[in-house]
């Protein structure tokens, strides 16, 4: 059959429910909207649906990736269906929304509803005007749902400390003087004897040099142990509703310590997984366990990019460009129109790379002596690594700091490389 038989079918998606319609390459409407619910009932509706008004003729279905509601419906299209084995699932494109939003503002009348965006969702599909979203395989599924869980128990864990220092400055603001960190073992251990300065005068000299002393490995002891106890003596902390904040310092610090084994375990499902991906991913420079295992996740399959600046956009660290008339911007920020999964990833990797010597370390240094300041110089090493990475999975070798071909060209003997000139 001709492009001109496709059918096209926009799927607008919803919590509880989803909206669906089908044009054909004319832009007629055959389905006119239809709604249908989030669950197996609706979805064998919508196949139904499908199957009486395409008639054999090819489809291609469209839909927004929605948070993650689109997972499931994406799933069941794709899938051959059960009660017919004979028949294939449907191809299925996922869009990123800021597509779907750019084909609804060519529309002049201002407008937003569910069965308006399946319209704008199908003349993208029958436009063809439409790049695809990276739908991750069975392993980077997996990989994606336990990285993303480990950076986010990160974030909550981060914020628990925050809130605790936050209490503990309004309850006893001397306390953090004494302490590196104010929430480093030692300190953890004398704030779980007592979290506020009145708790602390109740308790004797020896005893709190004992718990410093066992806390801190005989690295400390007894002098911290007095100035701790003056400071208490003399502290400026609030003493309206002292009782509620040191119960607030107990909670946290709780909540901190049943974090530990939890994050633990993840890592080590995270480092298992690392086991199982190319060997390639691990010879990046800057890379960990944790962080090939999110490259993975955000990346695979590679072959959705087709050269590396795509890539860079799907990080969304390509330059915004601000140009209109004779002004030029004189400074370009990276759009942070992509995966902030990826760019993290990226970013962090990034600040590895610099600690340690190497390349992409003297690329860092060669930015900051050009003048960039350090997140710019940083911003750099992340979008050369994210081409490094393009190549490195598209071809699947080892990374190496010298390409290839110079690697192959510096082998040539003098004499046979005057020749080759």
């Amino acid at each position: 059959m001709s492009k001109h038989d496709t059918l096209f079918c926009g799927i607008d998606i919803g919590k509880a429910r989803h909206v669906a319609r089908i044009i054909d390459a004319d832009g007629n409407i055959l389905m006119r909207p239809m709604g249908f619910a989030n669950d197996a009932a609706g979805f064998a509706l919508l196949r139904q649906r499908l199957n009486d008004t395409r008639r054999g003729k090819p489809l291609l279905i469209g839909m927004e990736a929605t948070g993650h509601y689109w997972y499931a419906l994406h799933e069941y299209l794709t899938a051959a269906p059960l009660d017919a084995p004979g028949q294939q699932g449907h191809p299925v494109v996922v869009l990123n929304p800021l597509q779907t939003a750019a084909q609804s503002r060519k529309q002049i009348r201002k407008a937003k509803t569910d069965k308006r965006d399946t319209g704008s969702i199908a003349v993208l599909m029958k436009n063809g005007d439409f790049r695809r979203t990276v739908i991750p395989g069975e392993l980077a599924s997996t990989c994606r749902q336990l990285t993303r869980l480990w950076f986010a128990l990160g974030c909550q864990s981060k914020r628990l400390r925050q809130l605790a220092q936050s209490t503990l400055e309004w309850l006893w603001p001397e306390f953090e003087a004494h302490f590196s960190d104010p929430l480093c073992a030692t300190a953890r251990a004398v704030l779980r004897l007592a979290p506020s300065p009145r708790a602390l005068l109740a308790v004797e000299l020896q005893t709190l040099t004992e718990l410093i002393e066992t806390a801190s490995r005989r690295k400390l002891g007894e002098d911290l142990a007095r100035r701790l106890l003056e400071s208490a003596r003399t502290s400026i902390g609030m003493r309206r509703g002292s009782e509620g904040a040191a119960e607030a310092i107990t909670t946290l610090l709780l909540q901190l310590d049943a974090g530990k084994p939890v994050r633990q375990r993840l890592k080590d499902k995270i480092e298992a997984l690392a086991t199982t991906l190319p060997a390639c991913l691990l010879t990046l420079p800057g890379v960990s366990p944790i962080s090939a295992v999110s490259l993975f996740a955000e990346t695979d399959p590679i072959s959705t990019f087709t050269g590396p600046d795509q890539l860079v956009a799907f990080a969304g660290l390509d330059p915004a460009v601000f140009q209109s008339g004779q002004y030029d911007a004189p400074r370009r920020h990276i759009s942070k129109r992509g995966s902030p999964h990826l760019r993290r990833t990226l970013w962090l990797m990034a600040m590895a790379i610099i600690l340690q010597p190497g390349p992409l370390r003297d690329f860092y240094k060669r930015r900051r002596a050009a003048g960039l300041h350090h997140k710019s110089a940083l911003t750099a090493v992340a979008l050369k690594l994210c081409r490094i990475t393009w190549r490195i999975m598209t071809d699947q070798r080892d990374y190496t700091p010298e390409p290839p071909a110079a690697a192959a060209k510096t082998n040539v003997p003098a004499k046979k490389r005057k020749l080759s000139r």
